[in-house]
Parts: C-alpha cells; structure tokens; sequence
C-alpha cells in the first residue's frame, strides 16, 4: 500500500501514464475517425465517451468549485477554442499519418512562446528562440518532399488547431485548480461537444450513428484515453518541474512515429520523420532549459 500510495504521489508515475495513454490516444484517434461519415459527429462521440468516463476518477480528487463569475467566462472562452481545436483535430487527423500529426502538434511549444512573450511579456530567452526555430525547422523538413514542399490542407489544419490549442491553453492558466481536476477536464471536452453540434447543427441521430459505426471499439478506447492524457500530464506539472516534464513528455512524439511504423505501415520518409521527432524533442528541451 505504501508502494502505491508513493507511485500516486509522484510525477514520475503521471509521466509514464502520459506516454503510455498519449500514445494509445493518437494511434486509436486515426482509427476512429478514418471511415467517419460526418467529422463533426465523429469529434462529438469521442468528447461525450471522454468527457464522461473521466468522470469515474472525480472522488480521487479534493472537490471543489468556483462561483467566480469570471473564471466561469474564461472557462467558456477556452471551451470555444477548445471546440475548435478538437474539430479541426478529426479532419487533420484522418487525412494526415498519425507520425505526421504528431510532429506537427509540437508546434504548441513555439505558439506558447509567442504568446508569452507577447501578451505575457515573459522575456525571450536566447535558449528559447534556438529551441523554437529548431521545432519550426524540422516542421518545414517535414513538408518538403521530393525537390518541392508539399503542404496540402490537412497540413495546414494540423498547423492551425495547434495555434488554436496555444491559445485556449494561454486562456486556461489557473482555472484548473479551481476545480476538481476530473470535473474540469471532463467540462473541457463536453462543453465543446455541445458547441460543436451547436455550431454545426448535428442532430442526435448523425451522432447516435456515428457511435453504432463498426469502429465503436476505437471511439471508446480513443475517448477513455483522451481523459486520461490530460489527467495525467496535469497531475504530472502539478507533482513535477515543468523544465523536467517537458521535454520528458515530448518524447512521444518519438514513440507515436515508431509505433505508427509498425501499426499503420507509415514508412514514407520514416527516417526522415525520427530524425525530425528527436530533433523537435531536442528543441522543446532548448525552451525549457536555459543556456
């Protein structure tokens, strides 16, 4: 019991827990969504099965709510670059190589990074610019094939739902620790599920469709992993440095390519793809680190 209770207490434990259900996460969300018939339906199904089964480990966690009007505000303002994230996740994701989504999502790093230095005014440290132009240099290697750069929409998809992610993460600072953590993450995907059905006015049927499709296994194994991504990573800054946890958890970019090499045959440019996810690894661990 003493053994358990050390290994829920320590970041090392969350860390490994993210890479293991991160991994899990990406390669099951291709799956999922690959026959979809309606994308929007598809990101609603994986939201609702998320939003409700991180819900089981609520009483793991101190409860607590806020009644402050203005995080409430915040809270929703996230939610709708959440929806927007999350929507544009399931297009880029089923038409690009899940090693190729996950290079590009490292790209968070480098928008965080502006955002900080231009609306937080944190200082630009030199470490943060070489490690920055490290991650956008291999993202641009990542796009040029045969004598030319091929950047198709998928592509710039996958480019702009990590801006939007930037920005709802650079709007939620704080506000998860008002909550219980298992009810603040389960808000931040069922809240944006209600949005997007809202925004693009998919009716219950298309979604009850959806979920009945022959790849149910892969929403539920997708949704499930998604919660428990979050959850993990979180408890895991909360335990841990962040100049640690970083670059450490950056490694799945690493793993997803090597794992999406063996289940889903993604062998154009794999070794061009390694080189890029150990170097994008390299330049997350520049930022965090100072020279």
């Amino acid at each position: 019991m003493d053994l358990l209770s050390t290994a829920l207490n320590s970041w090392q434990f969350y860390l490994i827990s993210y890479l293991v259900f991160v991994v899990i996460f990406y390669q099951s969300y291709k799956a999922a969504v690959k026959n979809a018939q309606r994308d929007g339906a598809a990101t609603i199904v994986l939201q609702i099965i998320g939003a409700t089964s991180i819900l089981v480990l609520a009483p793991f966690f101190a409860f607590s709510f806020t009644n402050s009007i203005n995080l409430w505000g915040l809270l929703i303002a996230a939610s709708i670059f959440y929806a927007l994230n999350d929507r544009i996740n399931t297009t880029a994701r089923k038409h690009l190589p899940v090693s190729t989504y996950s290079i590009i999502s490292q790209m968070t790093t480098v928008f965080l990074m502006i955002i900080g230095f231009l609306v937080f005014k944190e200082n630009l440290m030199i470490n943060k610019v070489i490690g920055g132009a490290l991650i956008v240099l291999w993202n641009v290697v990542l796009a040029y094939k045969k004598g030319g750069f091929v950047i198709n929409k998928y592509f710039g998809l996958a480019l702009l739902a990590t801006l939007i992610i930037s920005i709802a993460m650079s709007i939620d600072i704080g506000i998860s620790k008002q909550f219980d953590l298992a009810v603040y993450i389960s808000l931040t995907l069922g809240v944006p599920a209600l949005m997007i059905m809202g925004a693009e006015r998919i009716k219950l049927e298309e979604v009850k469709r959806e979920y009945n499709s022959p790849d149910k296994k892969f929403y539920w194994i997708t949704g499930i992993s998604w919660g428990l991504t979050i959850i993990s990573l979180l408890r895991a800054y909360q335990l841990g440095e962040v100049t640690t946890i970083v670059p450490l958890s950056a490694t799945s970019t690493l793993i997803n390519v090597l794992v999406a090499y063996v289940i889903f045959n993604e062998r154009e440019d794999h070794l061009k793809k390694v080189l890029a996810a150990i170097l994008v690894v390299v330049g997350i661990t520049f930022t965090v680190y100072q020279l």
